[in-house]
């Protein structure tokens, strides 16, 4: 369970500077509305809010307070595919750009 929230904050920062560069260049747009509101308001509040997300699940790490429930084991393992897929679609679309 650790090793995948340390994928998850590894994902999720790398998807940050690959986001922000696609928003920044108009290759790519914002599905998700509460990034694209944060974005629209400062790509500056965008990376803070990712950044502070990866913190985030790295105190859940670093003070031992991972939760092991199964219900929690299936979202993070959920939430890792669904990443992963977008995190791709986002690369390779920026590829296809630069």
């Amino acid at each position: 369970m650790v090793y995948l929230l340390f994928y998850l904050t590894t994902l999720n920062l790398c998807d940050t500077l690959l986001t922000w560069f696609g928003l920044k260049y108009a290759f790519i747009s914002e599905l998700n509305p509460l990034m694209l509101t944060f974005n629209e308001i400062s790509p500056l509040i965008f990376i803070i809010t990712k950044v502070s997300l990866s913190i985030l699940l790295l105190l859940f790490i670093l003070f031992e307070k991972v939760p092991r429930s199964t219900l929690v084991k299936g979202l993070t393992v959920f939430a890792s595919l669904a990443y992963t897929v977008v995190f791709c679609l986002h690369a390779f679309w920026l590829i296809q750009f630069v």
